[in-house]
């Protein structure tokens, strides 16, 4: 269904571009370049929050081309926004890949769109993070149709001191390697205290995510109900509130539980504007059922503190824009829990899950933090023998006991020139390493400039990356793209 869809979306965005309505603004561009590196893994920080556009495996080059359209640009008007990427990577492994193709309705605060589009979820940076929890920027945009406000909406009589953002969603999953034509369930919900011109923020949000319905693969004894899992109209209004199924209809698994892969993350986040620095403060705290949501796997999540740079750039010395400093534990997981609660709950076993075994996985990329290590992207030395046929037949996330370090920079240099780095130290404790491995630690690197060439329309973009530790091969790894934009 949804690959009619996008069809739909690009007749109706070519149309647009070549429509002449002066009210309308288009944008397009085309950008090609290469990767290359020392091992045939794609360094971590050149594949690792992308979206899914970039091959695991290298060398490869790559053509990308998008374009987007608005129609209609009075604020208070109804508007249309049309947007499309394609991008074609030739290599070891080629694949033509649709990270953008969606149409979006908007009309004053609120907004509904149909299709894929890149988006982040979650109370914190978006240019430097290491990811946010639950839903990253690291795998290709889920298909789904999408209602929401846009922004904060100042809540009625409180004169914008209280303010709400909330979205609701339903996507497609399709067919992946463990559940076939299975869906998702999205919604979120923040408030803000505090008008935004105020010098402090205060905010909190509630994301939740479901896995559900579709057909097994291979069928998993115990976990299943009439060949294939609950997708009826009530199974739907279950797992949107998160309530377990009532009835004979429903296999023990899912009444024991509830229908459906639920995770998802509280969100917490203090903001301040100084002078010349805008500082965040912000934690996102994962949850699977009641006991994240009870705290038992507290200290889990993720902390960060963004400081931005408010002050305009003078002269031609080098400027810093943007400092992160994030930090991710999730080795409790409620293991530490006091023991008069073991009883009514249970430990988290963080994006993985016995129906869904693909996890929180789409086309092969985690769609939450990229952290958490799949078993195909992992160094197989680590891996006990005994565990390689289950993790291949069975749980694709094999490392999610991760304790992160992160760093990222930002800023210029010269007049014109762009940089940004990610500097990131972890140490990995996945329960399928052999005996004399406790842990495995890793760091990776990332560097990138960006040179303007204003004369002809050009923008150049030099990255090197490497990778050092036990988890990932020691890699050493470019890239180099040109791009312009056309108009």
């Amino acid at each position: 269904m949804y690959h009619r869809i996008i069809c739909t979306l690009f007749l109706v965005l070519y149309f647009g571009l070549t429509s002449n309505a002066q009210e309308d603004s288009t944008r397009f561009f085309v950008e090609t370049g290469g990767v290359a590196a020392t091992s045939q893994h794609t360094p971590f920080w050149l594949r690792s929050n992308q979206f899914g556009s970039v091959p695991l495996s290298n060398p490869f080059v790559f053509v990308k081309t998008g374009a987007q359209a608005f129609i209609g640009t009075k604020p208070r008007k109804a508007q249309l926004h049309l947007q499309g990427e394609i991008i074609a990577n030739v290599g070891r492994t080629s694949s033509v890949i649709l990270p953008v193709a969606s149409a979006t309705f908007r009309h004053r605060q609120f907004e509904a769109y149909v299709g894929r589009r890149k988006e982040f979820f979650g109370l914190g940076d978006t240019l430097l993070s290491s990811g946010s929890y639950a839903w990253s920027g690291n795998a290709l945009p889920i298909p789904k149709v999408h209602i929401g406000t846009r922004g904060f909406v100042s809540v009625p009589f409180t004169k914008d001191i209280l303010a709400f953002h909330a979205t609701f969603s339903h996507g497609w999953f399709g067919r992946q390697d463990s559940v076939r034509n299975y869906y998702l369930h999205q919604k979120s919900f923040y408030g803000r205290i505090g008008k935004p011109t105020w010098k402090v923020n205060f905010f909190l949000g509630l994301l939740h995510y479901v896995q559900w319905g579709g057909t097994p693969v291979h069928p998993i004894q115990g976990v299943l109900t009439d060949g294939k899992y609950p997708s009826s109209f009530k199974d739907y209004l279950y797992l949107t509130i998160a309530k377990s199924p009532e009835g004979t209809s429903y296999s023990e698994f899912e009444t024991f539980n509830q229908i459906g892969n639920h995770l998802g993350s509280i969100d917490l986040a203090f903001s301040y504007k100084q002078t010349h620095w805008d500082v965040l403060l912000y934690h996102q705290h994962p949850y699977e059922d009641k006991s994240g949501l009870a705290f038992t796997n507290f200290p889990d999540g993720l902390y960060g503190l963004r400081l931005k740079n408010t002050k305009a750039k003078t002269g031609r010395g080098l400027h810093i824009s943007q400092l992160t400093l994030e930090y991710l534990t999730t080795l409790d997981k409620g293991n530490s829990m006091n023991p008069d609660l073991r009883n009514r709950y249970e430990p988290d076993p963080y994006f993985r899950h016995a129906q869904y075994t693909t996890d929180w996985t789409y086309n092969h990329f985690i769609i939450g933090t990229p952290f958490f290590t799949r078993y195909f992207d992992m160094n197989p030395a680590l891996i006990a023998p005994a565990y390689v046929n289950k993790l291949t037949r069975g749980y694709y996330v094999a490392n999610n006991s991760v304790e992160l370090f992160h760093a990222g920079l930002d800023g210029t240099i010269g007049q014109a020139t762009r940089f940004s780095t990610r500097i990131s130290y972890s140490n990995n404790f996945p329960e399928y390493f052999k005996d004399v491995f406790a842990k495995a630690n890793q760091f990776s690197y990332l560097a990138t400039f960006i040179f303007p060439w204003k004369r002809y329309g050009l923008e150049t973009k030099a990255t090197i990356a490497f990778d050092y530790g036990q988890l990932f091969d020691k890699n050493l790894g470019m890239m180099f793209s040109v791009k312009k934009k056309l108009f």
